[in-house]
């Protein structure tokens, strides 16, 4: 099966998310290795333009992969994001008349209401080498584990601000790379050097806004399960390095961590009361 409904939209809608070019080839095989389970089981769900598809057939898939081929937990779970991102689309986009992923959420991926302080630290060389995630999403992070806040790194001119930075987790210096080349083209078209732009060409307003951003997160939460913002991920952030910073003078811990006095009693407080 060359082709699958609504291919070039949805491939149009991926890009435009940020996906890397191996990671939306993985979609669009996804999504025909399952077009090729129902023709084979079910021929009749695939009639009408997937609009006969249901969450009992989608069901039987997932089974289908964890009985058959003995996919592990992650397969599981990222098969079923990408095909909940991919129904998503259709819906949102009136291309079907029903969301069969709907009911599947909360039994195969959740999104946990909060991160231990400081959890997504440790996760994040893993989430930067994951293509399945959009650049914009692993970006975010690593600023946010470089300290920065999102007010800052969505200001114009802040790119500068990176230029030097040392790396603080492995992986980072591959993910720059890899970052360079999604950028460039990007960066060519909006005449901007900026890191957050927008894939549609606006000259004169180039970057990404805030509410824009928050977008590229939302889509990444179910498949990372964990709450993506940047407020609570930078306060995890201050925590953790408040930690680790015990014992040091206060004068100190508010020089590396830019904070002002009442922030930091604020955050010291936090501290304690999470012990």
């Amino acid at each position: 099966m060359s082709s699958y409904p609504a291919e070039q939209g949805f491939t149009t809608f991926l890009t435009n998310q940020g996906l890397a070019t191996a990671t939306i080839d993985s979609y669009g095989q996804t999504i025909r290795q399952l077009l090729t389970f129902l023709a084979a089981n079910r021929p009749s769900a695939l009639a009408n333009s997937l609009n006969s598809v249901n969450t009992t057939d989608l069901r039987a898939y997932l089974n289908y992969l964890q009985a058959q081929r003995q996919i592990t937990l992650n397969s599981y779970n990222k098969t079923l994001a990408q095909l909940n991102r991919y129904f998503t689309y259709l819906f949102e986009n009136q291309l079907i008349k029903h969301y069969p992923t709907l009911p599947l959420h909360g039994k195969a991926v959740q999104v946990t209401a909060r991160t231990h302080s400081g959890e997504w630290l440790n996760k994040l060389p893993r989430i930067l080498a994951d293509q399945q995630v959009s650049f914009y999403t692993r970006l975010t992070l690593l600023l946010l584990a470089h300290g920065f806040t999102v007010r800052e790194f969505l200001q114009p001119g802040f790119v500068h601000s990176c230029h030097n930075l040392t790396p603080v987790v492995s992986g980072e210096k591959q993910f720059w790379t890899s970052f360079a080349a999604f950028h460039q083209p990007l960066d060519s078209k909006q005449q901007c050097e900026d890191l957050f732009l927008k894939q549609r060409t606006d000259l004169a307003n180039p970057r990404l806004s805030n509410s824009a951003l928050h977008k590229y997160l939302h889509s990444d939460e179910r498949y990372l399960g964990m709450e993506l913002s940047p407020t609570k991920l930078h306060q995890d952030y201050l925590l953790s390095k408040l930690r680790a910073l015990q014992g040091e003078p206060n004068s100190i811990i508010m020089q590396k961590l830019n904070l002002t006095p009442a922030s930091l009693l604020y955050y010291q407080r936090l501290l304690v009361n999470q012990q």
